[in-house]
């Protein structure tokens, strides 16, 4: 995976990480999103915000982040690939500063294995990582609410792996989403042009749109009113994943009921990532989002704090 050695040292002109969000809204989530990756950078002026519309609450909560304010569209034209390509030409431009770029959405946070080396140097694992293309994916797993083991409602101000432990690993949120190079025109957050899958199971993307019942169900009928508006306008929005949330939710909920959760090991996320590569580089550079879901899982003891 990534335990080669890079053929040179790390160019200490440029900082080691940095990271970017774009949010709109999801106040709770990007406090968190904040707090988290800026102790991962070292520094909150490593965090790259940008708002979707003038949102003060989002200013006062980005206080120390680099932030950038983009008109908001209320018909969402053209909203996915433009969004895509603001980020790629952030990605292309900060890593003449930084020597590696993260790229997330604000429900998304990247989390090293606390079982693996990165999770005692993070910024020098990276440097070290035998990277093929131009990013590298950490293993997506989409963590759910189990509301008969986790009844009390998520408390964003409390280590969120101490209230929440279920879910599935995801090849949707195994993303190429860590850039040491600039990324080509054409590709999208879950698949980059011309360029292999490249999961690392010693690093985790915890996802958590469905971590919560409640705040699930309020983001959901949020992004389905979105969707509409933006369908009603005829937009090209090109959205695939906002539609029907609410069942989705749902499902989620009752598959993770219905699963004894055995414990998420090292070896359990090795035979997930060798899957997903084999079965991307088969299908000619295709995320097979039908069979790119685990079975349910827990997350270890080990996990709690960790985010």
């Amino acid at each position: 995976m990534t335990d080669g050695a890079a053929s040179s040292a790390p160019d200490t002109s440029r900082r080691a990480l940095a990271s970017v969000t774009m949010v709109r809204g999801d106040h709770e989530m990007l406090a968190r999103w904040i707090s988290h990756h800026g102790a991962l950078a070292g520094t909150r002026e490593a965090l790259h915000i940008v708002a979707h519309g003038s949102d003060p609450r989002i200013s006062g909560l980005a206080q120390g982040c680099s932030q950038i304010v983009l008109p908001y569209d209320p018909e969402g034209r053209d909203f996915e690939p433009r969004r895509v390509a603001m980020f790629f030409g952030l990605v292309a431009g900060l890593l003449g500063y930084y020597r590696h770029i993260v790229v997330l959405d604000t429900d998304e946070f990247l989390v090293a294995a606390p079982d693996c080396a990165p999770a005692r140097d993070l910024a020098g694992y990276l440097d070290n990582a035998d990277l093929q293309g131009v990013a590298l994916s950490p293993l997506g797993f989409d963590l759910v609410h189990r509301p008969s083991v986790e009844p009390g409602a998520l408390d964003w101000t409390r280590p969120i792996t101490a209230q929440r432990r279920h879910g599935f690993m995801h090849v949707a949120y195994s993303k190429p989403c860590i850039f040491r190079r600039p990324p080509r025109k054409g590709g999208n957050q879950h698949r980059l042009r011309d360029q292999p899958m490249q999961i690392d199971p010693n690093l985790m993307l915890l996802h958590l749109r469905f971590a919560d019942k409640d705040h699930g169900l309020r983001v959901s009928r949020q992004r389905s009113e979105t969707v509409a508006r933006f369908d009603a306008a005829g937009s090209g929005h090109r959205i695939g994943t906002w539609t029907d949330r609410e069942g989705h939710l749902a499902q989620a909920i009752a598959d993770i009921e219905a699963s004894p959760c055995p414990d998420l090991r090292l070896a359990d996320r090795r035979r997930f990532s060798i899957r997903q590569m084999e079965l991307y580089a088969r299908h000619g550079g295709r995320v097979l989002w039908k069979r790119g879901r685990s079975s349910a899982y827990r997350l270890p003891d080990e996990w709690v704090g960790c985010l």
